[in-house]
């Protein structure tokens, strides 16, 4: 009997007590773990951060990431919708089947004429969409509800990727507005998609900046069901007061194209994902505004003067002491001036100052470095190229197709060949290689072109960069370990969840 026993007895025995009670509790504990897990389940938000602001959710005429991003969720691309497809006529027709009961998030039936309209809108130029130059000379026919033909001018062996990126927009919302007015409706901020999630609302200031987006899964979603409900994206205007948001906790994860440190900024259970991107940052040579860069033998010079190794190690995180450079004795310049114009992002201003130091050591007497705002560069400066030396980045969303970067006709906008470069040669190899459907003739193809570009020396290749990807705890099921862009990261969006629950196996 308890009762009886003495003091210090007492004592002992519900400490004895206790700790068996704890000994039978662990082993419950650990036999419950081993014959359980958690699973995901459905719920939640998850409030992911942005620098910038949502300007036309409508993949067709926007190329603004924070746009592109909200895009990729709410609207569909053709891959997600397709339920077969055949390649007919040795690569130059393409018939789709797309899946029966597909809907827009509004309810109304998407169907083939989706598809056709909007590969016709893209077609227009009074469109100005970014996707115009990928499909000119495509026709597409509408065979029945759900079968659309394509029809190409050549084969095309990068086709089935270009038809899997396209986005459909509905055609029972865009076809009563004038191309001209396609930038003045409400649906540019309050689409109808058929992507996982739908739009719910957005908040803004009393000046118009957009402070937060609210996306809510959508029921006629054909694919999977993302599990977290309500994705919700937080937008600041700069990535200093995005990172202290993060810090405390406002928001639950962020990407970023600019590599930068993170320690001190962020808690320490936060995972840093550093996903592989294509995306190479150059100094492009144009040789229609300085004639003397016309001459192999400089553009030889220029690019031997620069020690790369040393440059990624000044730029991205490693200060290093100055080495002995070689002098550019060779041009016979004596009063050579040279222009870099860069968009005024940190880690290429510094890539700048590391360049022009290089080549004054060489034996430049005076380089010059102008930095403008990216978009007032990219459509007043690149557009036009006028430009000396661009020191710019490209993603390759397609690494094995040159022709947008290097094919003589890209060398004007809306062509991305930066370079302005021409060589009949390598014309005629990319061209090839886009219609060559055996990829060890493909490749043999490519790695001459390359061989040649580097060769001619058009442009001095810098660096490569990935994506980097941040977010708390909280959030399982992020995959990515490759994206062509940055709104790939949701590729898996399915697979994300913020909730779980332990489940006996």
């Amino acid at each position: 009997m308890v009762g009886t026993f003495l003091p210090k007895e007492r004592g002992l025995f519900f400490v004895a007590v206790g700790l068996f009670v704890l000994a039978a509790i662990s082993r419950t504990a650990i036999a419950i773990q081993g014959k359980s897990e958690f699973i995901p389940i459905a719920g939640g938000a998850y409030r992911e951060g942005v620098v910038g602001q949502p300007i036309y959710i409508n993949p067709i005429i926007s190329s603004n990431q924070p746009d592109l991003d909200i895009t990729a969720l709410v609207y569909s691309s053709l891959n997600q919708l397709i339920e077969s497809y055949e390649i007919q006529d040795q690569g130059r027709t393409y018939v789709v089947i797309l899946k029966e009961n597909l809907f827009w998030s509004n309810g109304q039936p998407l169907a083939s004429d989706d598809v056709i309209f909007t590969i016709r809108l893209i077609q227009d130029p009074e469109t100005q969409s970014p996707l115009f130059t990928g499909w000119q000379g495509v026709a597409a026919e509408r065979l029945s509800e759900i079968k659309v033909r394509f029809s190409l001018p050549a084969p095309y062996v990068f086709f089935t990727e270009h038809l899997a990126r396209l986005p459909i927009i509905p055609e029972h919302i865009f076809r009563a507005i004038p191309v001209a007015n396609l930038k003045l409706s409400k649906y540019n901020l309050e689409p109808v998609g058929s992507g996982p999630y739908r739009f719910e609302s957005f908040s803004k200031r009393g000046n118009g900046f957009i402070t937060e987006y609210r996306l809510v899964g959508n029921d006629y979603y054909p694919g999977p069901k993302p599990y977290i409900q309500h994705l919700i994206f937080k937008f600041y205007e700069n990535e200093d007061t995005l990172l202290e948001a993060f810090r405390l906790r406002k928001t639950d994860g962020f990407g970023s194209l600019r590599p930068f440190v993170l320690d001190g900024f962020i808690p320490r259970n936060a995972a840093i994902r550093t996903i592989s991107m294509p995306r190479t940052y150059a100094l492009f040579f144009n040789p229609n505004v300085n004639p003397l860069l016309k001459d192999k033998k400089i553009r030889y010079a220029l690019t031997k003067a620069i020690d790369k190794e040393k440059l990624i190690r000044s730029v991205f995180g490693n200060s290093i002491q100055a080495t002995e450079q070689e002098r550019l004795e060779t041009l016979g310049q004596n009063n050579l001036e040279l222009t870099i114009i860069l968009p005024n992002i940190d880690f290429l201003r510094k890539t700048a100052a590391f360049i022009q130091r290089s080549w004054q050591e060489a034996g430049i007497p005076k380089v010059n470095v102008i930095e403008l705002p990216p978009n007032e560069l990219i459509n007043d400066i690149v557009r036009y190229r006028k430009y000396e030396i661009l020191l710019f980045g490209q993603i390759l969303e397609n690494p094995q197709d040159l022709f947008p970067f290097w094919h003589s006709s890209q060398r004007f906008h809306p062509g991305l060949n930066l370079a302005l470069y021409e060589n009949k040669k390598v014309d005629g190899l990319v061209e090839k290689a886009r219609q060559e459907f055996k990829e060890d003739i493909r490749l043999a193809q490519l790695e001459e072109a390359e061989r040649l570009i580097i060769e001619d020396a058009p442009a001095i290749f810098l660096y490569t960069l990935p994506y980097t990807y941040v977010h708390s705890e909280k959030l399982r099921g992020f995959g990515k370990e490759l994206i062509t862009n940055p709104a790939q990261r949701f590729d898996n969006i399915a697979e994300w969840y913020v909730r779980a629950a332990r489940v006996i196996k």
